[in-house]
């Protein structure tokens, strides 16, 4: 009998999100590497006060996470959704900027969906460059030490594929949104997420079409360790 395609779209997204927890695995393995230099993370948190905008496919992976972890409670879940709509009252927060008088909504004295983070807080100085306001030991130069090799670039290659594939797989997901908006799509119903979208600005809910950082193939050999890649990691892609 052929496959339905109900059936068929579950499979497949069951597919990419072990493709994107593959990567997540990969880029932790980088993370773990990177702490054990001089360069390493300072765990100052600065760099959770930001409003990140994800792929619609990194939201849901979080969101899916948050139910398994959870088992689908209520109680449980409440305090997530709570932090996740009180990061939709920041009024100094900017989709240009994306920096605003909040931290990030998954951060309470560390972060509280740690095994299950986005990519870009596990590429975080450690394959892209960090902001002026990160602690790290830079180089002597003022610029980042962050790992640059074909494996790097081959990763985040296979980073993109596994968010275009989800985008042809639902055209209408294939966004990039600011992420508290995001989760919370995956994890109100449409009569709830209606209500938080009425009392809240527009600006929240913007979308931008695809994913795209600043990341070309930065292997050099003989040159400066840096890469080209610069903050913020989500911009538009060109229509």
């Amino acid at each position: 009998m052929p496959e339905s395609r109900e059936a068929f779209l579950s499979r497949r997204k069951e597919e990419l999100f072990k493709d994107l927890r593959t990567v997540h695995d990969l880029l932790t393995d980088y993370q773990d590497a990177h702490n054990k230099t001089e360069y390493g993370c300072q765990r100052s948190g600065h760099c959770c006060q930001v409003g990140l905008q994800l792929h619609l496919m990194e939201c849901e992976y979080v969101a899916r996470n948050l139910l398994g972890a959870t088992g689908g409670d209520r109680a449980l879940l409440q305090p997530y959704v709570d932090n996740l709509e009180r990061a939709l009252t920041d009024e100094k927060w900017t989709w240009g900027e994306s920096i605003g008088d909040h931290f990030c909504a998954f951060f309470e004295d560390g972060c509280s969906i740690y095994p299950f983070r986005p990519s870009i807080c596990r590429m975080y100085g450690v394959v892209i460059e960090t902001d002026e306001f990160c602690p790290r030991v830079k180089l002597a130069n003022g610029e980042s030490w962050v790992f640059v090799q074909k494996d790097v670039d081959r990763l985040v290659a296979s980073y993109y594929k596994a968010l275009d594939n989800y985008g042809r797989l639902y055209p209408k997901l294939d966004y990039t949104v600011y992420m508290p908006a995001g989760v919370l799509t995956f994890l109100l119903d449409e009569k709830e997420l209606k209500k938080v979208k009425a009392r809240t600005s527009k600006k929240f809910w913007r979308r931008e079409r695809g994913y795209r950082a600043q990341f070309q193939p930065s292997y050099k050999r003989g040159e400066s360790l840096q890469t080209n890649v610069k903050f913020p990691f989500a911009i538009p892609a060109r229509r």
